[in-house]
């Protein structure tokens, strides 16, 4: 990558890299107060106490009003009350030797992450995190002890434009609680819903005791399959939506969601990602690391070695970006876009 300095104004690169480590530091700055307001309900004074800032100082000022303060608002519970799996879904608890079906609890004023991150035209990502001013009860799924997947606002509101846009033959990769086929089998949209899901047990439990309670049973039906080996089949002729969601967060997800793309490029079935935003975030990220690696000087001995999945993925970007020239800021934004994310990622 070749970036001519002497074209473009070194403040606005410098800008855009110091955002995104602004980006990378609020977004583990907000997670660990969301863990932490468990036992430490929300508070202003206590934010600022947690995370260290000092509005008088004019760094942590700016942090605090572009990335902490837009990030946080109440939520109201009575956005959920209508929720359809919310109501009519309730399963008993169960628990066998790794596994326990179960419900969990959102205390009063405990922060958690309730929607997929914003990001406006200077590529700064504010996370969206919510509160309840009452306690919430959701069901979940741990494996030994840990919680493995839940019906918590945020899976509700990260599905929300997935589910509404799914119709006739439905295609979900991913099975979870079933809150996405459930959902999309309850719309006379629908005509059905196919799930590939990998881990016996889960179908298990879900068969077992979610299933049995939705209206719809007979429109939902589960394979048992590896997602990557069944989304090489023909799916154009088989349905007509597709939805995927295999990885817990954005970080896990990357390499699996490029792995998608790359299977899917040539196929013409409508598709969609579960925290889509957030996951191509990752990646721009990945990107500027590339760009401010290329102002440092890096050349091809820096790319050699790959201990994660994250050094496959910068060191791919860098290569498809080795003989790529930059005279304006303007194409340095343009190359960051969404689609110019995902079209370089085809590159070949």
């Amino acid at each position: 990558m070749k970036i001519d300095l002497t074209k473009i104004n070194k403040k606005d690169i410098e800008s855009l890299l110091l955002e995104k480590e602004m980006n990378i530091a609020s977004a583990q700055a907000l997670f660990d107060y969301c863990f932490y307001t468990r036992d430490n309900p929300l508070n202003k004074n206590d934010i600022l106490d947690y995370l260290e800032l000092n509005l008088s100082n004019k760094e942590d000022k700016y942090f605090y009003d572009t990335r902490i303060k837009p990030s946080i608002r109440k939520i109201d519970i009575n956005d959920y009350k209508d929720n359809y799996y919310r109501n009519n879904i309730r399963p008993k608890e169960h628990k066998d030797k790794h596994y326990a079906l179960t419900y969990l609890k959102m205390n009063p004023y405990q922060c958690f992450p309730y929607d997929d991150i914003l990001i406006d035209d200077e590529f700064r990502e504010v996370s969206q995190i919510g509160y309840f001013d009452t306690s919430f009860k959701y069901l979940a799924v741990l494996k030994d002890d840990v919680v493995w997947m839940s019906t918590d606002p945020n899976e509700i509101n990260t599905m929300n434009d997935s589910i509404n846009s799914a119709s006739g033959k439905v295609l979900a990769f991913g099975l979870g609680l079933g809150y996405f086929p459930i959902m999309c089998a309850s719309k006379k949209e629908v005509s059905s819903v196919v799930v590939i899901e990998k881990d016996p047990e889960i179908i298990k439990i879900f068969k077992k005791h979610i299933l049995p309670l939705f209206a719809y049973k007979e429109k939902i039906t589960i394979i048992e399959e590896d997602a990557f080996k069944y989304a090489k089949g023909d799916l154009d002729n088989n349905y007509d939506y597709l939805f995927i969601d295999i990885w817990h967060n954005p970080e896990d997800g990357l390499a699996m969601y490029l792995k998608f793309i790359n299977i899917l490029k040539d196929k013409k079935i409508k598709t969609s990602y579960w925290l889509n935003k957030s996951i191509l975030a990752m990646y721009r990220r990945c990107l500027l690391t590339v760009i401010e690696e290329s102002l440092l000087g890096y050349s091809d001995k820096n790319y050699q070695v790959v201990e994660n999945d994250y050094d496959k993925i910068i060191n791919d970007l860098y290569f498809k970006t080795k003989n790529m020239s930059f005279t304006s800021f303007k194409k340095i934004k343009e190359i960051l876009q969404d689609n110019s994310l995902l079209n370089l990622y085809n590159k070949k």
